[in-house]
């Protein structure tokens, strides 16, 4: 009849059915990626934001960027050497400060030495180090009775100047030597801090003054947790 419009039957082709299939087994797939990666950045955001926190409230700890040390030579106070080497593997309280010092140095070694035990007990990897900046006064014999005075397992470092300032100025250890009037009887400035490297080598923690032994040892245990944990 005129003016009649035979229409044809739509029909799906066989490469939109295929399309088709693709597209439901894609679609479910790309969202379970989507909410897996969107878990693991608020993840990822929770636990970076709770590693800053914490390490906010861990006092004289140097994180996320401590300081690596590189190769030094010193020599100990049985006249050995000592150098990165012998900080591998260990924690190591460094204090810096000379045997005729008035009353600092005499001071936090005594309170070095009463905490020990409790280091100890967070590692038994633990050392105390106290490194001369006098080394022409400090000589390796003077420097065993001085570090035995305190403890037996303290260990003493001297050297020569140039060897000595070549292990300072890793850590940023400043001292002046106030010899200028008498080359035999003066006094050394020096830091009163406490400085702390991991078995890595790397300086990880300062421990300000006042010094306490409960606290010495509450300090460390904070920053040894803080860093095994990351």
């Amino acid at each position: 009849m005129p003016g009649r419009i035979r229409v044809k039957p739509f029909r799906y082709n066989g490469e939109m059915t295929e399309k088709q299939r693709q597209n439901q087994i894609l679609t479910p797939v790309l969202i379970a990626i989507a909410v897996i990666a969107a878990a693991g950045g608020f993840y990822f955001s929770l636990k970076l934001e709770q590693q800053q926190l914490q390490q906010a409230a861990i006092p004289g700890l140097f994180w996320p960027n401590p300081k690596q040390l590189t190769q030094f030579e010193t020599v100990d106070q049985d006249g050995g050497q000592f150098g990165l080497e012998q900080l591998r593997g260990k924690w190591s309280f460094l204090f810096f400060g000379y045997t005729n010092c008035p009353d600092i140095c005499p001071i936090t070694l005594s309170v070095l030495a009463n905490a020990y035990p409790q280091l100890k007990q967070v590692s038994e990897q633990t050392q105390l180090v106290f490194v001369s900046v006098d080394p022409e006064r400090d000589e390796s014999q003077l420097l065993n009775q001085y570090v035995k005075y305190f403890h037996p397992d303290m260990i003493g470092l001297g050297g020569s100047q140039q060897q000595i300032q070549a292990m300072t100025r890793q850590l940023g250890i400043v001292y002046f030597i106030n010899n200028e009037a008498d080359q035999e009887n003066y006094l050394v400035d020096h830091s009163a801090s406490i400085f702390l490297i991991d078995p890595l080598g790397r300086l990880v923690g300062k421990i300000a003054p006042p010094h306490e032994a409960n606290a010495i040892s509450l300090q460390f245990k904070q920053i040894k947790e803080f860093i095994d944990a990351t």
